[in-house]
């Protein structure tokens, strides 16, 4: 594990600098640099473990008890409180302020849209999706949650990454694993990969438009 970490910090840093300083793309809030980053470092990691002994396991112990269950949902409620903190702590203080109402409605917007998915696919909440896919809203915006503008846009934003992502908890995980002996423990394809994927190209859809937008 020590290796690895080394390992990620000497890419994370070398990932970040191409992009900042070579593609000179802006990701204020890490959907890109942080997230999507650390997804698919951590899932090809994965593959240098016994992903088959894992995904045994895995299906030996189930989902989790009730009580660890209970006890995560206190970790996503705390993430959902500060998450707009941390899309905007390295926003300038003229923006500071835009970027946290952004993904405070973004996540608000995910934490509905993935309730719902799991409510048309299972007829009830799915614990995995409420502990996870509603927090992907946060992931989304992070690379456009200082230049998106409207309520409406980020209400959008916010919609498609809890759909996307909770319709990779309920059907894409267990493709993956099934098809490449893909693991992944806690779903970070489907709350950082996916959500991140679809915020890069979202920011760079909102970047190109912010001129415009702005001067209206």
């Amino acid at each position: 594990m020590w290796i690895l970490v080394t390992f990620q910090i000497i890419f994370y840093g070398l990932n970040e600098g191409i992009c900042v300083e070579v593609l000179k793309a802006v990701d204020l809030g890490g959907s890109m640099y942080i997230h999507t980053f650390g997804a698919y470092f951590g899932l090809t990691a994965t593959y240098f473990f016994e992903p088959a002994k894992a995904i045994a396991d895995k299906e030996q112990r189930g989902v989790g008890g009730y009580t660890s269950q209970y006890v995560a949902m206190i970790g996503t409620l705390f993430l959902y409180m500060f998450w707009p903190s941390f899309n905007a702590a390295l926003a300038p203080a003229i923006s500071q302020q835009r970027v946290v109402v952004n993904t405070a409605i973004a996540i608000s917007s995910s934490c509905i849209c993935a309730c719902g998915v799991a409510r048309i696919i299972y007829g009830k909440l799915d614990m995995e999706i409420m502990l996870n896919a509603t927090l992907s809203g946060g992931v989304i915006i992070g690379a456009c949650s200082d230049v998106v503008v409207t309520p409406g846009a980020s209400i959008i934003i916010g919609g498609f990454g809890g759909i996307f992502s909770a319709l990779g908890f309920a059907y894409l995980s267990k493709a993956l694993q099934r098809s490449i002996g893909l693991h992944d423990t806690c779903g970070v394809h489907n709350l950082h990969g996916i959500p991140g994927v679809l915020g890069g190209c979202i920011g760079a859809v909102a970047a190109s438009i912010a001129g415009t937008t702005l001067n209206n």
